[in-house]
């Protein structure tokens, strides 16, 4: 269930297009490149986490953003001492701002292109894969502190197998448990 809040707050960045117009000029171009290890659980599985993210983020002057990132997260169960690796690299597309739906709700709209996500075992066979491009529309309840609940998620376009995403993201549990256990 983390990397499927991972995707949510990925595509939650803004709202999609299909391209990035050639007149725009970037106004932020940040580069980011980390590692951590930290205590996690994952499907209820307690353990550690260690991720290794590279970012490249450009935000333009027509309001429109693109980040290609690639993400590594090698998770290691406490109980069985297994561990799974979570896989993901492509780039997010989108508009800086959501939309306002004049209700109390907003709308995020993002195009991801590439490889949502892999689930593997560390060194081993795939246990699911998403890939190809996908336009997803996410909605969410403004709480009056700020704070967002997500309300509705709406594919509109899918290109490629997205068995996580056509599951509403159980089937990441469903592989991942028994591969832990």
């Amino acid at each position: 269930m983390r990397f499927a809040l991972l995707l949510t707050g990925l595509l939650a960045l803004a709202v999609a297009l299909p391209g990035i117009g050639a007149a725009a000029k970037p106004i932020v171009n940040e580069h980011d490149r980390f590692t951590d290890t930290f205590p996690d659980e994952i499907c209820d599985i307690a353990g550690t986490s260690t991720i290794e993210v590279v970012d490249n983020f450009r935000l333009y002057d027509d309001g429109t953003f693109l980040d290609t990132a690639r993400f590594r997260q090698v998770f290691t169960a406490d109980d069985s001492g297994k561990q799974v690796q979570i896989f993901s690299a492509g780039q997010t597309s989108g508009l800086d701002e959501p939309i306002d739906n004049g209700d109390g709700t907003i709308t995020f709209i993002n195009t991801f292109k590439g490889l949502p996500e892999k689930l593997s075992i560390l060194n081993g066979p795939t246990l699911l894969r998403d890939a190809g491009n996908v336009t997803i529309g996410q909605t969410f309840f403004v709480e009056p502190n700020g704070d967002l609940t997500f309300v509705s998620r709406t594919v509109f376009s899918e290109k490629g197998p997205h068995p996580d995403l056509d599951s509403g993201f159980e089937a990441f549990c469903d592989v991942l448990v028994p591969a832990l256990t």
